[in-house]
Parts: C-alpha cells; structure tokens; sequence
C-alpha cells in the first residue's frame, strides 16, 4: 500500500512540474516608443537587421542553457520589443554551417513572420565561426534601404584557435576587414549593434573593436538583456536619441535663417529647402528676388542653379530630388523676368555637401540650392 502510495505521488510531482513548464509566462514587452517619447527623444535608426551565430560554440551550456538557445531568446525578444516604426526584415542571417560535415557559409532562415522564422533557426550549432562572411552579405542585404540601419549581431565573438594558430575558426583580422568595407560604403548610415553570449574576455575585445572601426554602435552583453525593462531599455538606446542627433529628419515647421553660402558661390546667395521637399519657402523666395535682380543688372551674365540634398536616402532618389530642386528655383527665376537661355541646371544628389556630421544642423545646411555665376 504504502509502494502504491509513494508511485502516485511521483506521478502527481512529475504532472505538476510538467504543468509548471507549459505555463511558462509569455514574453511582454514593453512600449518603448511611449517611453521614448516621454523622454523627448526621436526615433533616429529606420531598420533593424539580426544576424545570428549558430556555429559550433554557440551549443556551450552558459549559466542556464546553450549560447544558441540564450541567443535565439535574445533576439526572438528584441524583435518583439522593437517599435512598429522600425522596419525589420522578416527573416534572420545566419552563419556556421547549415549541416553536418558542410562546408562554412551564411545563410538566411525566412518565416510568414519573424518569430516563425525564428523557429526556423533550429537548436544546434554547426561548424566554424565565417562572422567576415556573414558581415559582408548584411551589408548587401541592406542595400536601397532609405535612412539608417541597426545590424544587431548576436554571437559568443569566440575565436578557437589551434596550438599552431592555423585553424581558421571565426578570424577576428577577417572580420575587422569585413567592417572596414561596411564602414566605407556606408558611412554611419549602417552601424553593427553586437551582442555577446557569454563571458569570453577575448571575445569582448573583438566586439568592442567592430564598434571602434565602425564608428558607431555600441555593445551589450545578453546578460543584461533578460527582462522587459531592460530589453525595453536597450532599444530605445539603439532606435532612439535627442532630436538634436536625430537621424529620423522632420519636416520643419519653420524654415531655419539660411547659413552663410557656401565660399564658392560669391555673387549670388544660396535657398534652402525642408526634408525631401522641392516647393520654395517665402525665406527662399525672397532670395530668389535679390538674385533676379543682381541678375536684371548684370545682363551679361549667366547662372548655373545647382540642386543638393543631404545625405539620407539612396543616391538614384537624391539625384532626382536635387534635380526637382533646381528646376523649382530656375522656373521661379523665369517668373521674375530672368530669360530661360540664361539659366541651366544641374542636379549633384547628396555628393557635394558643405558639412558633413550626421545630425539636423548640418543636414539643414545640405538641402540646398547653388547660383554659380557663368
């Protein structure tokens, strides 16, 4: 009796604990764009990219469970925290090895969803660490995207290396190369967000040294990424800053007083424009008289309007909005009298800026229209 006692009630411990674990409480994020907002910040990172590492070290036990599961939960949560506002491509850039004995690559795992393709991600590592390969191929998945991009790379950063120092596992020389290139094609308009599983003191080296060569981002270790609050906190760190740095440029309300013209155009002063707009202001329009009237005084002369934009978007799309520009002040000019075989234009995009920081000020000073003197 007292046998048949004892084997129900492991039987009844086993259902209750079994219990326990399907009711596992499910994710809640927090609203970071209400909290943002209350702290007078702006959205200033437009995408979101995850790049994961599901190499053969990412199936180490760290504290609870395998890096790669730690990982997978990491990022599975950041995406469900992360605004509606920022646009996240619903799928994962993965690298190590897509199966036993295969050869090291990067690949992407896709779902009708994020979270489904996250389940497509499977729960064991493979392979050797090709993170050079991986950060080349996001950069050309980032590719035609307007504004800046956050490409959040989780990975342990571990680097195993053979006595002989032959083994070419994940290749941290490899790597910084593959950021260089990053950095040189786009500038701060892509940044590498890494996220470290785990405590390899080397590994911390290398993720800090892709933010120092990249010029932005910064690191977070995934131990500091295990509540809502804190999950919360770190994308608004990532999406979001003061709307003096914004990168998510605003259409003014009012037209900033324009800055000195640039030192090459020495008779006739610049307009400028608001956020990917063409239509002239009344600051503008008003420049546009003082120079039709140098011009109905100097009848011998001839002008050049140039039309600039500032450095967001993609250079096709810059290139026809500087031309809207310039052809938006030349018909204005025609209206004041100026004859139409003395003006010609000329669209130069994003590739003649006269300051060159990434923040509001020097954007405002970037959308602009030249009057160079012929």
């Amino acid at each position: 009796m007292e046998k048949k006692l004892l084997r129900w009630l492991v039987v009844l411990l086993f259902l209750v604990m079994a219990a326990g674990c399907a009711t596992k409480k499910a994710y809640m994020p927090v609203d970071v764009s209400s909290n943002a907002k209350a702290a007078g910040l702006v959205q200033c990172t437009d995408n979101a990219n995850f790049v994961l590492d599901k190499s053969d070290s990412m199936n180490t036990y760290y504290d609870r469970d395998s890096r790669l599961a730690i990982a997978k939960q990491v990022t599975g949560e950041m995406a469900q925290t992360i605004p509606a506002g920022v646009k996240m491509r619903p799928d994962i850039r993965l690298f190590g090895s897509e199966k036993v004995a295969g050869t090291e690559s990067t690949w992407v795992v896709t779902g009708a969803d994020f979270q489904k393709a996250m389940a497509n991600v499977g729960s064991r590592g493979l392979g050797r660490t090709p993170m050079a390969r991986a950060i080349t191929a996001a950069g050309d998945d980032v590719k035609g995207l307007s504004g800046k991009t956050a490409i959040i790379l989780v990975s342990d950063f571990e680097h195993i290396q053979g006595a002989s120092g032959e083994i070419d596992d994940l290749n941290p020389k490899n790597v910084l190369e593959a950021v260089a290139k990053l950095k040189a094609n786009y500038g701060n308009k892509v940044c590498i967000y890494p996220v470290q599983v785990g405590k390899d003191v080397e590994g911390k080296k290398l993720a800090d040294q892709i933010v120092a060569d990249g010029g932005c981002g910064f690191v977070e270790n995934a131990d500091n990424l295990q509540t809502p609050a804190q999950m919360g906190a770190y994308v608004q760190k990532v999406f979001f800053c003061p709307p003096a740095a914004g990168a998510a440029e605003k259409p003014a309300a009012v037209v900033p007083p324009p800055p000195p013209p640039p030192a090459e155009v020495s008779k006739l002063d610049a307009i400028y424009f608001g956020y990917d707009k063409y239509d002239l202001s009344p600051a503008s329009r008003n420049t546009l008289k003082q120079n039709a009237d140098w011009l109905a005084k100097n009848k011998d002369k001839k002008v050049v309007v140039e039309g600039n934009c500032d450095e967001r978007g993609t250079n096709e799309y810059n290139m026809a909005l500087g031309q809207r520009r310039a052809d938006a002040a030349a018909k204005y000019l025609k209206s004041l009298g100026v004859g139409a075989g003395r003006i010609s234009t000329v669209s130069y995009g994003e590739d003649r800026p006269v300051c060159k920081d990434s923040n509001e000020a020097c954007w405002s000073k970037n959308r602009r229209g030249d009057f160079i003197i012929k």
